[in-house]
């Protein structure tokens, strides 16, 4: 039953309609998400529940007003501030992600989903914005041309890895060790008040799994597994106060090779076309299996629900 209409104050063009959820679950709502649009003849941004679980609250446009299927990146996108990474357009506008706030970011998507597209339109601004940017590329570098190899650090082996992931964590803990000497909460604090800032760390890998995986392994490479899986967990639970970041990306549906220790810190989780168990890992449901057409290349969904379309970038520019 609808309750109330109202324009969003913060979007002009999106209004929002409250329902009576009569017991019907959230999960239910996303579910039928194309039903709903069909019948109220509108398009849905984001479906959230109201401030008690018995309203659901419908983010609308008008049926005719969709996302482009291609926008391409440019530098007028970049916010002021070294933390905010822009993932892409939404009805509602630029979608982003604050790393001061949420500090890591977790993308699942198929092959040809635009998953490590989106990766890089977000190292791309990391690299403007001053960041330290290394890379795990697990695949002799086909994905990361040699542009990438001349501004950022790279490694393509499980050795090269584990040295990189410990020059990290010590890093965090000499961080530690200044923002406690300093009397400063977190790096902005830090930065603020420094004649000499803080770069942050942003830690990426297009197909973590490939990183992970212990089937088959040796019991001595498990070990070594598990030293890699010890060093992303810790910067994953601490890494937001001293700016150290990770971006993993899978296109995987394994949950065993995630640890809950990693991803559990992860907030910002981004899934692009996927089939059930993927959007499940990455989401913890079914909704970008059911909500992303499969011939849409770059369009993705939240882990709130809101639908945009990634930007696409020309590598040679960066």
């Amino acid at each position: 039953m609808l309750l109330t209409r109202m324009q969003d104050k913060r979007h002009s063009n999106v209004e929002i309609l409250e329902f009576d959820a009569v017991g019907i679950p959230l999960t239910k709502w996303e579910k039928d998400r194309g039903y709903i649009e069909a019948a109220l003849n509108v398009n849905i941004v984001k479906i959230i529940e109201g401030r008690n679980k018995r309203r659901i609250l419908l983010h609308v446009v008008p049926a005719d007003s969709g996302l482009p299927d291609f926008i391409e990146w440019n530098d007028s996108y970049l916010t002021d501030d070294d933390s905010t990474l822009i993932l892409g357009k939404s009805q509602l506008g630029l979608e982003s992600v604050d790393l001061s706030k949420i500090p890591h970011i977790l993308l699942g998507g198929s092959t040809g989903s635009g998953k490590s597209i989106l990766l890089k339109v977000l190292l791309v601004q990391s690299l403007k914005k001053n960041a330290i940017v290394s890379i795990a590329d697990f695949k002799g570098g086909v994905d990361f041309p040699r542009v990438w190899h001349d501004k950022c650090k790279m490694c393509f082996d499980e050795d090269t890895l584990l040295t990189l992931l410990t020059e990290l964590t010590d890093e965090l803990e000499r961080r530690k060790t200044l923002l406690r000497d300093t009397e400063c909460a977190n790096i902005g604090d830090y930065n603020r008040r420094s004649a000499v800032p803080l770069q942050r760390h942003i830690f990426a890998c297009d197909e973590v799994a490939e990183v992970l995986d212990k089937t088959g392994l040796t019991k001595e490479q498990k070990e070594r597994i598990g030293l890699l899986e010890n060093r992303l967990s810790m910067i994953a639970r601490q890494g937001r106060a001293f700016g150290i970041h990770l971006i993993l990306a899978t296109q995987r549906p394994d949950a065993n090779i995630l640890s809950g220790q990693i991803r559990n810190n992860i907030d910002c989780r981004v899934c692009g076309r996927a089939d059930t168990i993927l959007s499940q890992i990455i989401l913890d449901n079914t909704t970008a299996a059911e909500q992303i057409p499969k011939d849409k290349a770059g369009r993705f969904i939240l882990h709130d629900g809101t639908v945009f379309q990634g930007f696409w970038v020309d590598e040679t520019k960066i």
